[in-house]
């Protein structure tokens, strides 16, 4: 085996030859994901400071995590060949739909119950993942 045939799709990579159940790579994956757009946030929080609204954070370190992540669900946990482009569009659908259910609960605790933004994001994701598994699980990967 090459080097590069564990990113074939339908081949088994490291993180899959450790982690079999595809439901839990998903989990992994988008818990380093998750992980590393909430730092993003925070980090663009601070560094743009509260004369910004919580919501221009959000959109950046969104745009940033939905591009990286569509490559990482394809070819490591879901393992798909096909039209690329159809799927990053179902992709981005789902993911749009949980950013207007984050910005929206975002504003209304953030901005106008004017709830610490950064915690109050943190609990928000809990229910963005629910929504993003069961999208991606049915919707943009599905085959």
């Amino acid at each position: 085996m090459s080097r590069l045939d564990w990113m074939s799709p339908g081949a088994s990579g490291p993180l899959q030859r450790l982690v079999r159940d595809q439901r839990i790579l998903f989990l992994i994956v988008g818990g380093g994901n998750t992980l590393f757009s909430t730092l993003l946030y925070a980090g663009l929080v601070l560094l743009l400071g509260p004369q910004v609204p919580a919501v221009v954070s959000l959109l950046l370190a969104w745009v940033a995590s939905v591009v990286l992540v569509f490559f990482v669900y394809r070819k490591l946990v879901f393992r798909i060949k096909g039209n690329g482009w159809r799927d990053f569009v179902r992709f981005c659908s789902v993911n749009v739909a949980s950013l207007a259910i984050n910005a929206g609960l975002l504003v209304l605790l953030a901005d106008f119950m004017r709830l610490p933004p950064i915690p109050t994001q943190v609990g928000i994701t809990g229910l963005v993942v629910l929504f993003n598994y069961f999208g991606h699980k049915y919707f943009s990967f599905r085959r």
